[in-house]
C-alpha cells in the first residue's frame, strides 16, 4: 500500500486542518489491518511522515514481490463543490482492469459521482513489476468530504478503507 505523498509533500491543503498526506496514511493504516486480518503480508511505502520519491515507492513494492500496488489519494480542487472518485492506471495490459476493479467499489460504495478510470503515467504505476492503481478516493476539498474526514470519528475514512479492500477482494 502507497499512502500519497508525506514529508514536505502535503498533497492537497484544501481541507482545513487535514493535508492529504495525513488522510492517505489514515487510510492506508485502516486498510492494512482489514487485509492482515485475513492473512495478507501487507508492506507501507511510508509508515509515519516521510518524504518518499516514487523511486522509493515502486522499488519497495517490487523488491518486496508485491502481487499488487495501490497507491492512495484524495483528490483536491480550488471548487469546494466538486467530489467523486477517480481511478489512475499505468499500463492498459497490466494495471486497467485491477484499477477497474477497484474502482467499482469505491464508485458504488462511497455514494459520490464516478469519474471514471483513465491513464496517468505516474512512475509508481508504470515502473512496479505487479498491477498497480492510484485511486483518487474522495475530493478532500469538497466541503462534505472534508467535515466527513475532520469529525474525529474516522467512519469516512473508515468507510474509504473498506471500500478498498473490498475492491481488492
Amino acid at each position: 500500500l502507497d499512502p500519497g505523498h508525506g514529508g514536505s509533500d502535503y498533497g492537497s491543503m484544501e481541507c482545513s486542518g487535514l493535508p492529504e498526506k495525513t488522510a492517505t496514511l489514515d487510510i492506508a493504516n485502516r486498510l492494512k489491518l482489514l487485509l492482515e486480518a485475513d492473512g495478507a503480508d501487507v508492506y507501507l511505502t511510508r509508515n509515519d511522515d516521510l518524504t518518499k520519491s516514487n523511486n522509493d515507492r515502486y522499488t519497495l513494492a517490487n523488491s518486496v514481490g508485491g502481487e499488487a500496488l495501490v497507491s492512495i489519494h484524495l483528490n483536491g480542487s480550488t471548487n469546494h463543490d466538486k467530489n467523486g472518485t477517480l481511478g489512475l492506471y499505468g499500463k492498459l495490459s497490466k494495471d486497467k482492469a485491477f484499477t477497474q476493479t477497484v474502482h467499482s467499489r469505491l464508485a458504488a460504495e462511497l455514494g459520490i459521482p464516478d469519474l471514471g478510470v483513465t491513464n496517468f503515467a505516474s512512475g509508481v504505476l508504470l515502473k512496479s513489476e505487479m498491477p498497480a492503481t492510484i485511486q483518487e478516493t474522495v475530493f478532500i476539498s469538497n466541503s462534505t468530504e472534508c467535515a466527513r474526514l475532520t469529525d474525529g470519528t474516522g467512519i469516512r475514512q473508515q468507510q474509504i478503507a473498506q471500500s478498498l479492500y473490498n475492491g481488492l477482494l
